[in-house]
């Protein structure tokens, strides 16, 4: 069995991390009051990675995803840019299962 894309227990150290689909896909998943949530690694502005240049996925306060290249921000619910050149349009969002033991996975299709 495929290692999990990450664990709960490692967003308590760090609200967000990137990982790599067994397709080659790049994604991040955010832990936002206690909710991952898991999007393409792609702004919808001009499909660059979210996290340029070697920044982290969330603003510095922690609520929003951020775009390190635009600024844009984008709510963790739902991926809806809600700031910057993109706004009104969406992340694309990964689903996502926890198991019982806190591994995160992509969600059984």
């Amino acid at each position: 069995m495929p290692a999990p894309l990450a664990r709960l227990e490692q967003f308590a150290t760090r609200s967000s991390r990137g990982a790599t689909l067994a397709d080659g896909r790049k994604v991040f998943l955010v832990c936002v009051h206690g909710k991952v949530s898991a999007f393409i690694n792609r702004c919808p502005h001009q499909g660059v990675p979210l996290n340029l240049p070697d920044g982290d996925f969330l603003e510095p306060g922690g609520e929003l995803i951020q775009c390190g290249m635009h600024g844009a921000l984008f709510l963790p619910e739902s991926g809806e840019c809600v700031f910057g050149p993109c706004q009104g349009r969406f992340l694309e969002s990964v689903a996502l299962s926890i198991d019982a033991e806190g591994n995160i996975d992509l969600a059984s299709e």
